[in-house]
């Protein structure tokens, strides 16, 4: 026969097993929270060191495309460079250029605005930083204590024989015409391109490199001088 205090004895150590019990759940509940915890902590982190990583990647794509158009060069001469005379012969003296642009194979538009690119010119004589001055008055340059003057209207000038407008599309064209009378210093022929004699033609867009047309006149200047 069971003793009453043996069956409390029994309820007792029920009761302890179940408070057993209990406590496993408890600790095991307890766990699963630090462990979420911790993954959401990692899962931010991943998440801000992903941005950054993302943010970089995207300001390095962009340095080097920046970097791209500025080095590459966005416009080109498009065929030959010629040269004409007023009073061609053995002394005779170029008086004009002229030469025709396009934008680089997969270069963007260029902007032609008088505002926005310019065209230095340079011979023996002188130094003009800017003759592209279309409608404008006259532009006077001091270099190395000497001074230059650019005719109101500009030296040079553009026209389209491709397109329209200032800004020069893909498979647009547009010719440029300097007119080196235009140029001058204490003496009217300054600018002329006399035989023998190398010139240069600066051009500089709003992006892209710096386009130097270099060429040397003939021994002997014709009415039209192919200086290729």
């Amino acid at each position: 026969m069971i003793k009453k205090s043996d069956k409390k004895m029994g309820k007792w150590m029920k009761s302890l097993k179940r408070f057993a019990r209990n406590k496993k759940a408890i600790s095991g509940l307890e766990t699963a929270i630090v462990l979420i915890a911790f993954v959401i902590v990692a899962s931010a982190f991943a998440y801000a060191v992903l941005n950054m990583g993302f943010l970089a990647t995207q300001k390095s794509q962009q340095v080097v495309l920046g970097g791209l158009a500025a080095a590459s060069s966005a416009l080109v001469v498009d065929g030959p460079v010629y040269g004409y005379s007023n009073a061609p012969g053995p002394n005779g003296n170029m008086t004009s250029v002229i030469f025709w642009l396009k934008t680089a194979s997969q270069a963007a538009s260029v902007d032609l605005n008088v505002n926005k690119t310019t065209m230095g010119f340079e011979n023996p004589r002188g130094v003009w930083p800017n003759i592209y001055n279309s409608g404008g008055g006259s532009l006077t340059y001091t270099v190395s204590g000497t001074t230059y003057t650019v005719a109101g209207g500009g030296a040079a000038t553009i026209v389209w024989e491709v397109g329209s407008g200032f800004q020069l599309q893909p498979g647009q064209k547009v010719r440029v015409t300097i007119d080196l009378t235009k140029l001058t210093t204490a003496s009217t022929t300054a600018g002329n391109i006399m035989k023998n004699e190398e010139f240069k033609v600066v051009i500089k867009p709003p992006v892209g490199s710096v386009l130097e047309i270099d060429r040397i006149a003939p021994a002997a200047v014709d009415t039209v001088n192919d200086l290729g």
